[in-house]
């Protein structure tokens, strides 16, 4: 609470109150060594908390997002437009994968789909990122899936999971964003079905909020509104 973070200087964007609120939350997790996932609404703007996230830890390492491909360019618009100084790179077919993937540096920025995670998987996992984002995270919800599997492989200094929708359809998926996040936060998958998913009593749900609210940040439109 009493650490003190700026906003990177090469950040070219001026954040609004509670975006600059998200940046720091998110800072002071990676501080205390454990992973976030910032839920806010649709178009309050978690990827640029993200990117200034990435910017403030480019010099520990590159950083990699993974997203669904279709935001693959809008990932690197954004990246190129408020980062400047960070460098986003776009996986190509062909033998030209090896040798990007062996000249990653600092302030590079990996954007790949979910697609590319699951058939990359090995020499993604290889690498110690500064920061590991996952885009609409909700993907990984089902923990039998491949994604679910690789991503769970990904070595990070910081990871971050960002989604509107944490809960879909059941309380079970929590369980798989928040294993990405913080692993073994919410003990085994059959622990967190027995106390939480099948025996919702006011109390359980209370104690599992109390135990999720310092890894998680939503806010809503209508909260920030008069922003």
């Amino acid at each position: 609470e009493k650490l003190e973070i700026l906003l990177p200087t090469t950040l070219e964007a001026e954040l609004r109150a509670y975006q600059e609120e998200g940046f720091r939350w998110l800072m002071r997790l990676n501080a205390w060594g454990a992973g976030a996932c910032l839920a806010d609404d649709m178009g309050l703007g978690k990827t640029l908390q993200a990117i200034a996230a990435m910017l403030s830890l480019a010099p520990n390492g590159p950083s990699l997002v993974v997203c669904p491909a279709s935001v693959i360019n809008n990932w690197c618009n954004e990246l190129t437009k408020f980062a400047p100084t960070l460098n986003p790179i776009v996986l190509k077919p062909g033998n030209a994968r090896k040798e990007t993937f062996a000249t990653l540096s600092e302030f590079d920025v990996l954007v790949i789909s979910y697609g590319l995670l699951q058939s990359e998987e090995e020499t993604i996992t290889a690498i110690d990122w500064a920061t590991a984002v996952l885009d609409e995270a909700h993907a990984i919800k089902n923990t039998n899936t491949k994604s679910s599997k690789a991503a769970m492989g990904i070595k990070a200094g910081f990871r971050v999971a960002l989604t509107g929708t944490p809960v879909q359809n059941h309380l079970g998926e929590l369980w798989n964003l928040f294993q990405f996040c913080n692993p073994g936060l919410l003990g085994s998958l059959q622990h967190f079905t027995d106390r939480y998913v099948k025996n919702e009593v006011p109390e359980q749900k209370a104690h599992l909020k109390k135990l999720i609210s310092p890894f998680i940040l939503r806010r809503t439109k209508n909260k920030v509104l008069s922003e």
